[in-house]
Formats: C-alpha cells, sequence, structure tokens
C-alpha cells in the first residue's frame, strides 16, 4: 500500500523548497514528488495524510554518535581510573550495553534521525545492534558502525572507542586489526590519530603515525569500507588525510591551519566538528556554578573544553568559508550531550554562520554523501528511500524547533512508519 503526503511545505535537502507538495511512497521508496498538482495519485490502496502547514523533510543523519553513552556527567561513586573518569564503560556487562544502545537509538529515532553512525564502543557491541536493525528486530535508525584502532595499551581504563582487539603497533599490526574488524562486521574504520580534550594525551599528541594509518586505510578500501579518523591537532589532521582516510572527526584545530584546510577541500574529505560536546560541558559547569556547585567533569578536562570553544568556532567559520564537505555529528552519549537531542548541532551550526537551509543540508544531503550513500538518501526525489520526517513547524524560520520531539509529527525510515505524533504524543511505534 502507498503512502501519500500531501500538502506539506517540501525542504527537499537540496536546496529547493516545494509549497503545496505531494510526496508518494511506495513501499521503501520515493515514487514521485512535486507540488500537488503536478502528482497523479497512484492506482491501487494508498493511505493519504494531509499535512497541510507541516515541513516535509529527508530523515536527519548524526555521523557522530556513542550509543553506549548515558550522556551522565556524575561521577560520584563510580569507580575511576589514575586520571578521575569513569570507567563503567568496560565494566557493563554486554548484555545491559545491549539494552542501553538499543534505547539511546531509539531515541534518536523518536528525535527524527533516521541514520546514525556510530564511532566506537565497548568491545564492538553495536555491530550486533546495527545486525538486529537491519534483520528487523530492532526498531532503530539505520545504524552504520564504525570499528576503532588506536594506540597499544591506552592508559586507564575508559576505553570510550570499543578498542578491545583494535590496538596496534606498526603497519603490520594495523593490517591485522583491520582485517579483524572486517571480519567481525564492522562498516567504517576509525583511526585515533590524536589525544583530545580528554584523557591524558593532548590534541598536539600523535596517537598512531603516519605509516600505522596509511596500512589501516588501504587495508580497509581495499575491502570496501570507509575510513574516518578521530584527529584534533593540526599535524595529526595532516596525517590521517595523507593516510587516505575519507573524513576527519573533531577537528578542533583545523583554524590554526590553513593547509589542511585546503588539503580536505581538494580531496573532498568530510568533516564531523561535533561542536556541541564542548558547549554542553561549559552550559552545565555554569549552571551548577549558578547553584554554587562544582561540574562533575575533571578539572583538567574541563579546563582544556572551554579553551576548545573558541578556536573550534574560528575554524568552524574558516572552513565554511573554503568549502570544507561539513556534515552533522554530535558526539552524542558524551557528558551532558543527551541522546534524543542530536538537532541541537544544528543550532550551532547556524549560531556559527550557516543558513538554516545548510545545516539542514549537513544533516542530510551532505551527510549521506560523507557516508557515501547519495544514491539512496539524504534527499527526497523519485528513487531514493523514504527516509523522511514531517515537521509541525518551519526549521528555515528557526532551526531550533527539531530539537522539540513533539514537533516530529512522522518520522518514516525506508518506507515504514515508525514515529507517528500527528494525533499527540504517541511517538515510537513498535
Amino acid at each position: 500500500m502507498s503512502i501519500i503526503l500531501k500538502h506539506g511545505n517540501l525542504i527537499n535537502g537540496a536546496g529547493v523548497v516545494v509549497p503545496d507538495a505531494t510526496v508518494v511512497i511506495d513501499g521503501a521508496l520515493i515514487s514521485a514528488v512535486g507540488e500537488a498538482g503536478q502528482v497523479e495519485t497512484p492506482p491501487g490502496d494508498h493511505k493519504t495524510i494531509d499535512v497541510t502547514g507541516m515541513t516535509i523533510m529527508p530523515g536527519m543523519m548524526d555521523l557522530h554518535d556513542h550509543l553506549h553513552g548515558d550522556a551522565s556527567g556524575t561521577l560520584d561513586g563510580a569507580a575511576r581510573d589514575r586520571f578521575g573518569e569513569m570507567i563503567y564503560l568496560i565494566e557493563d556487562r554486554d548484555a545491559y550495553q545491549a539494552v542501553l544502545h538499543a534505547e539511546n537509538a531509539r531515541k534518536a529515532l523518536a528525535a527524527g534521525f533516521t541514520t546514525i553512525r556510530d564511532t566506537g564502543s565497548p568491545r564492538d557491541i553495536t555491530i550486533d545492534i546495527a545486525r538486529a536493525e537491519r534483520d528487523g528486530i530492532l526498531t532503530a535508525p539505520r545504524i552504520i558502525y564504525c570499528a576503532t584502532l588506536d594506540m597499544t595499551h591506552p592508559p586507564g581504563k575508559k576505553q570510550v572507542h570499543g578498542v578491545a582487539g583494535g590496538n596496534i603497533t606498526g603497519p603490520i599490526e594495523a593490517v591485522r586489526a583491520v582485517r579483524e574488524k572486517v571480519g567481525l562486521g564492522a562498516d567504517w574504520i576509525h583511526l585515533r590519530a590524536t589525544g583530545a580534550a580528554a584523557g591524558q594525551f593532548d590534541a598536539n599528541t600523535e596517537l598512531m603515525s603516519l605509516e600505522e594509518m596509511e596500512a589501516a586505510a588501504k587495508t580497509a578500501h581495499n575491502f570496501g569500507l570507509r575510513v574516518t579518523c578521530n584527529a584534533c591537532g593540526a599535524n595529526g589532521m595532516k596525517n590521517a588525510i595523507l593516510a587516505g582516510v575519507d573524513c576527519i572527526e573533531h577537528g578542533t584545530h583545523i583554524g590554526q591551519d590553513d593547509e589542511v584546510i585546503q588539503m580536505m577541500v581538494d580531496r573532498a574529505i568530510g568533516w564531523v566538528p561535533t561542536l556541541w560536546v564542548s558547549l554542553a560541558k561549559k552550559e552545565d559547569a555554569e549552571a551548577k556554578q549558578a547553584l554554587g556547585l562544582k561540574s562533575t567533569v575533571p578539572d583538567y578536562w574541563l579546563q582544556r573544553e572551554l579553551e576548545l570553544i573558541d578556536l573550534w568556532r574560528d575554524g568552524f567559520e574558516k572552513a565554511l568559508q573554503a568549502g570544507v564537505l561539513i556534515a552533522i555529528g554530535t558526539d552524542s552519549g558524551a557528558p551532558f550531550v543527551e541522546h534524543g537531542q542530536n538537532a541541537k548541532e544544528l543550532e550551532i551550526f547556524v549560531r556559527y554562520g550557516m543558513s538554516e537551509m545548510d545545516a539542514i543540508e549537513a544533516a542530510t544531503r551532505v551527510a549521506a554523501q560523507v557516508l557515501g550513500m547519495e544514491d539512496r538518501l539524504g534527499t527526497i526525489e523519485t528513487g531514493k528511500e523514504a527516509d523522511i520526517i514531517v515537521v509541525n513547524a518551519d526549521p528555515l524560520a528557526d532551526i531550533r524547533v527539531l530539537q522539540d520531539n513533539d514537533k516530529i509529527a512522522l518520522v518514516l525510515k525506508a518506507g515504514n512508519i515508525v514515529v507517528d505524533r500527528l494525533d499527540g504524543p504517541r511517538g515510537l511505534l513498535h
């Protein structure tokens, strides 16, 4: 049975707005789209949904998610490593982790995100969560899993990115580790070029060598997998780019080296900046300070995050001006970055200089391009998969409406209605 959305204001994901639009969905695919008077109603049974006054747009994508993260900043009573950080992530049993993964994935779907890319989980648990979604067992976004390679024996026990089995020393071990991750069922390979705000090592510390990353990227590409890389410092970013990665995560210091930006433009390398992750800690610390309380984030970590905010914004503005391929990614699951509020990142993109339309494209068309799935996803066009949301507001007038889940009236994934709030806050369907 076909589904027909009628009389909505269509944002197609490619910069085009079609007022009073009709979208016809036949099975998993979009079979027709256009102005209401130009689209014929198909013969046979169909379900017609009048969305007058609402916005039809592609399902959003989050390219940097951690489904195992609970967004908690509370450390009291938790086991800690020698840097004062929680170590729950490797001590939770897999069964508990699986339930947490599933619940967080459902929150993202209910928020209008029909595709997420998970950039590392303890013991690569997300591989099986993604399989459950593909098999139709789990109602969740389309899950693309990145399996992580890292330096040998990282200090502490906080293995956020699930590096078990991915610790390497040298190019030969990099090849071995990639092959093992491919055999497990990874969709992408995820490298860590540098340290970051959290942990012992900062953005200027190179965790993997150019040779190691080059061997990993070549092996992954040989198996048809794309490669992304956590790289914060400029030298680490350059090494990752020279190694042949397809995408850079975080890139906090991108604005400090114009050559890095030009290299990314020339090679059409995606950038997923995850801007919310530092701002969230700042906002929480300020809220606690107003109450006479102290942030639960360790002092050294909070200080690093606060130092990054202006640096990151400057880099974002430069990259945007240069034409870098920038896609939405939230780092959901990190402290105070809550699953189900993924659209916060779009607000920050607009605050930092993107138009509302460009921010929507960063979460749809551009994200699909970074994934290499632009032939299937990211825009509302005939022949594409019907990943579509209907918003009871106009995000071009105020991008923040996408953060109000009650305004996400419908979510369709591959032609199936998985969220229906047209008649009230029923939310996720089973």
